[in-house]
């Protein structure tokens, strides 16, 4: 069967119009407004406020081989730039570390993008990170900076 131009312009139209149509009806809304999506919002340090359960993965380079590892922690924001936290993590070389208490800086800048500073008690370095606050503060997209060897993510969800 040969389609005529004309006739596949009018079904593309009338398929147009039922989905405009039947979308409103459905209470589908058909724009977003800027409240929703944040634009237009500014974020702060104060918009970190309070405990975030976070899940991290990675591959770091320790004095050492490499190693893949994962964890999970709590991590507590105070508002104005500082912040603890606690951890648990599991690595193919070093094994199970268990409650590892750990603090901190943080910076979040008007566009919600933001920096950290970890202090890791003996080691050489400390960590820095960049996020990003995203769903009203209700979570934070995190990647490693710094040191250079380290290869991790974390995301983290106010609890």
């Amino acid at each position: 069967m040969r389609f005529e131009p004309r006739f596949l312009r009018q079904t593309i139209l009338v398929a147009m119009a039922a989905f405009l149509a039947v979308g409103p009806a459905r209470g589908v809304p058909p724009t977003v407004a800027a409240d929703d999506d944040e634009r237009g919002r500014d974020c702060s340090n104060a918009t970190l406020r309070g405990s975030y359960g976070f899940l991290v993965a990675g591959t770091s380079v320790p004095p050492g081989p490499p190693e893949i590892f994962v964890g999970t922690g709590l991590r507590t924001f105070d508002g104005e730039g500082n912040f603890t936290h606690i951890d648990n993590s599991h690595g193919q070389v070093r094994g199970v570390v268990r409650n590892r208490h750990l603090s901190g800086t943080y910076t979040v800048n008007a566009d919600c993008t933001g920096t950290a500073t970890m202090v890791v008690p003996g080691a050489p370095f400390n960590i820095e990170t960049a996020f990003v606050v995203v769903d009203r503060g209700r979570e934070i997209k995190e990647a490693v900076m710094a040191p250079a060897s380290s290869f991790t993510t974390a995301v983290a969800r106010r609890r």
